[in-house]
């Protein structure tokens, strides 16, 4: 990360104008991927791409009456601002943040714990995972801490599915989905009891739109425990979300994962998950299946992947076009 250039703040305008204010810094990082894929489902071959993606973040920080305050604004590859964050550090009393497009709020902080020496076995395919509810980052308010030892991450989502605002500005009225009431989730992840033993629990509701009168609330809840010894991290990842329209597919996942580190820049991986989409109106259960085999070496700032995966009945799907095989060649430059 490099330095760009100091700004000293004698005062701030506006509503703020009583709020005395240290002098800060404005800091730039940067990321660069450049990539390969190769796609082909069981009917159609999708051919292989070569792609890139950039990014600059810019980072400002210091300190307002004793609680070190923290502006965070990233840049996608067009220029176009993508996330932004603002946090504020009140020391024993947590951190306190408002976000715009970040994301890590809440449960959306262990959505998959799955060991993997790269990506998620599902990365890149149609189906996507567990599906949290409370996971948003779209003027999502988030309070990190640790209490008594465990690790608290909690957020609240005021309107599910709105748009990044403007101050001064209402919330957007968002999509006409389900879950477009609030929103809110806990994230705990619990001490260390055993040596290199790492876990987790989290849970998450959304309240239905005002005036829908066929839904109900949207509920997900998961766990997860990874175990390291020496080389080799094994862990297992479960997860369910339901509730929602009258015959909503109700999603119980299940992950498993092993990673062995060859050296400390070389890393090895297999990784599954199982998303069972269970419907409720009557039609038969469906299971969607994603497997993975990651490797990657790292040099400084710089990350060589290569990972080739499977997926079998993406979204609950069971049609032929829904089986895809994926590999990706994946570079990445930090700096």
């Amino acid at each position: 990360m490099k330095k760009l250039t100091k700004i000293g703040v004698s005062a701030l305008a506006g509503s703020l104008a009583a709020v005395a204010a240290n002098a800060g810094e404005l800091s730039v990082s940067g990321s660069a991927v450049m990539s390969y894929t190769s796609q082909s489902g069981t009917n159609t071959t999708q051919g292989g791409g070569i792609g890139m993606k950039n990014n600059m973040t810019f980072s400002g920080s210091g300190d307002v009456n004793g609680m070190t305050v923290t502006y965070t604004n990233v840049l996608s590859d067009s220029a176009g601002v993508s996330s932004s964050n603002i946090a504020i550090d009140m020391g024993d009393n947590g951190v306190l943040e408002l976000d715009q497009g970040v994301g890590g709020n809440g449960i959306g902080a262990i959505d998959d714990m799955t060991p993997t020496a790269w990506e998620e076995s599902w990365d890149g395919h149609a189906g996507t995972g567990p599906d949290f509810v409370g996971a948003g980052s779209q003027n999502v308010i988030q309070y990190t801490n640790t209490i008594a030892g465990l690790g608290v991450n909690a957020m609240y989502d005021q309107s599910v599915n709105d748009t990044a605002n403007a101050d001064g500005n209402q919330n957007g009225v968002g999509s006409t989905s389900t879950a477009s009431g609030s929103a809110a989730s806990v994230a705990i992840t619990l001490p260390a009891l055993v040596d290199g033993l790492a876990a987790g629990l989290g849970y998450g509701e959304s309240s239905v739109k005002n005036g829908t009168t066929t839904s109900t609330d949207r509920t997900s809840v998961t766990g997860y425990a990874n175990y390291s010894m020496g080389p080799v991290t094994v862990g297992l990842n479960q997860s369910e979300t339901s509730g929602g329209a009258g015959g909503a597919v109700t999603q119980s996942t299940e992950g498993l994962g092993i990673v062995f580190n060859v050296n400390d820049d070389l890393s090895v991986s297999y990784s599954q998950m199982t998303n069972d989409h269970r419907n409720t109106s009557g039609t038969a259960d469906v299971e969607e299946e994603s497997t993975a085999i990651s490797v990657a070496y790292t040099m400084g700032g710089a990350t060589l992947a290569i990972q080739s995966s499977e997926q079998d009945n993406a979204n609950g799907s069971t049609a032929a076009s829904a089986d895809t095989d994926r590999t990706e060649i994946n570079l990445s430059l930090a700096f």
